[in-house]
């Protein structure tokens, strides 16, 4: 019985490894999949409770908690992971780079206003797809920035919310700029990017938490 546990422990170890491996590579496949696994779990357990065969749905509904726990933790630890070791920060000038292109704050320009100061950002953004125009996945990522205080700086609510979202030719440059009000005694700004809550990208892997982290700098800008 011993020898069986401990194979039975092991086999479960092994497929939960490979789980989080699968979670953490494929990203949207493993969201996908696994927003079909647990709709195909829970008509099976609909089904076995109208059945009459309630041990059997109460495990599919473990084994469904046990999924969705386990989803949520490696999520939650994946979206902390970056607070936990050194994190290069980028400065005005330097590039963020992504699979679709690469971001960068190019210039920075500031007027003291009666409630604040006003940064407007002039910005770039690069396709990295040579072969073919592309969408940048921008739409929910909201672009927001926050000082040493926590403070939150967003956008106005007359510009673009979503200026990340664009169709980019291939191997083109886009060059904007953004505005943002902020807090005249902030002494530390920084850029940060993060999708908004029901959109596809913020049940991804890393976005998707139990313990929301705090806002990550992209981008220090003073």
């Amino acid at each position: 019985m011993r020898r069986i546990a401990t194979e039975r422990a092991v086999a479960l170890t092994a497929v939960a490894a490979l789980t989080g491996l699968l979670i953490v590579f494929l990203g949207g496949l493993a969201l996908i999949a696994s927003a079909v696994a647990v709709l195909v779990a829970l008509v099976a357990f609909l089904v076995l409770l109208f059945m009459r065969k309630g041990r059997s749905a109460a495990k599919v509904a473990a084994a469904l908690g046990v999924y969705v726990i386990f989803y949520l933790s490696l999520s939650t630890a994946m979206a902390w992971a970056p607070y936990l070791g050194s994190h290069r920060q980028r400065e005005v000038g330097e590039q963020v780079c992504a699979d679709a292109g690469c971001f960068a704050v190019d210039k920075v320009d500031r007027v003291a206003t009666q409630h604040g100061v006003d940064y407007t950002l002039a910005w770039h953004l690069t396709s990295n797809d040579k072969q073919e125009e592309r969408r940048f996945p921008g739409k929910g990522l909201e672009l927001y920035m926050f000082d040493e205080r926590g403070r939150t700086f967003r956008l106005p609510a007359n510009a673009n919310q979503d200026p990340l979202d664009v169709l980019m030719p291939k191997g083109e440059t886009l060059r904007q700029s953004m505005t943002f009000s902020v807090a005249s005694d902030s002494q530390e700004l920084f850029l940060a990017a993060k999708y908004r809550p029901y959109t596809f990208q913020s049940f991804l892997p890393g976005n998707l938490t139990i313990l929301s982290a705090p806002s990550s700098p992209m981008i220090r800008i003073q």
